[in-house]
């Protein structure tokens, strides 16, 4: 059972509880698990819905005001509620929360088997064993096995596409260049990272380099293998990460700018090996055009002569 929560306004989706609230919906519903209360769907979403004072959207307002919503898919319940402002306390969380499966009580079904009072009284039981936890323990607690967790299914992912056998059929359609490192800015490789990876993707579209089922290709840079895998989630199969490692990217922004094109062509260069040698892709194609590319951007440099 996954139990989430969602922040949305007019226009915006997506968000999480803040801190130490994070894993509030991993934590229900490992107590759930513990109590054998089982649900007919795998999924419970609910959605905290704020409406901005000065929001004039109209139509919004009227959804707002309708409010709680409730839908029920095959395998999935989304219920939104109206929130005048944000979680401050574990009470703020728990009233979402006992709201929340107020709704989902009241629109039980027939042939539903999850026990009413049962889910009642541990909801109470968990408001009360959390009132007397460090919530913030708990909540890196939770954010170390989220973390292992994501790492080993991301893991498991490239071992499948390994193993995997699927025919290079499809034409690369887009290369980007992504990175998750502390402390740096959105435009800290910029604009190196776009226009090489422009280039590249020229030079690898006009020769027919061909992929195995997706088109797209994300190079995930981090400082260390392990936090580009963790970043490297990919809940859709039509692109896939290449990892790459810069260890002393603190080192960057003082580089020259001949030392920064390099640095960026080569964790360009590093995570399309890695997606290369996880798929078994054509080795031949991707050297030739990388080598073409690298001559025209270091071209009027010696550096290369000084490999």
């Amino acid at each position: 059972m996954w139990i989430h929560f969602s922040r949305t306004g007019y226009g915006s989706y997506g968000s999480r509880l803040d801190d130490p609230f994070n894993h509030m919906g991993r934590i229900i519903s490992d107590k759930f698990q513990a109590e054998k209360i089982e649900f007919p769907y795998e999924e419970i979403e609910i959605g905290l819905v704020f409406l901005p004072p000065e929001e004039k959207n109209e139509k919004y307002r009227e959804w707002y005001n309708k409010l709680p919503y409730y839908y029920r898919g095959k395998n999935m319940v989304r219920v939104s509620l109206s929130v005048l402002e944000k979680e401050k306390t574990l009470a703020d969380v728990f009233k979402f929360i006992y709201g929340a499966f107020d709704v989902i009580i009241s629109k039980k079904k027939k042939g539903d088997a999850f026990d009413t009072e049962k889910l009642k009284s541990t909801l109470e039981n968990l408001e009360k064993e959390l009132e007397s936890a460090d919530l913030w323990e708990l909540d890196a607690i939770y954010e170390n096995i989220w973390r292992q967790e994501t790492i080993e299914a991301n893991r498991q992912d490239r071992i499948t596409r390994e193993q995997s056998a699927i025919e290079k059929k499809k034409l690369i359609y887009d290369l980007r260049f992504m990175y998750s490192l502390p402390n740096t800015g959105l435009r800290y490789f910029s604009p190196y990272e776009t226009r090489f990876c422009d280039r590249i993707l020229d030079k690898l579209r006009a020769k027919k380099f061909r992929l195995p089922g997706y088109t797209h290709l994300y190079i995930q840079v981090s400082d260390s293998f392990e936090n580009a895998l963790f970043h490297a989630t990919r809940p859709l199969n039509w692109f896939v990460y290449g990892i790459a490692v810069f260890e002393n990217y603190t080192d960057y922004p003082t580089m020259r700018e001949v030392d920064k094109k390099r640095v960026v062509f080569d964790l360009i260069k590093q995570g399309l090996n890695d997606i290369a040698a996880v798929d078994k892709l054509d080795t031949k194609i991707l050297d030739e055009a990388l080598d073409e590319a690298e001559h025209e951007i270091f071209k009027k440099y010696k550096y290369l002569d000084k490999k």
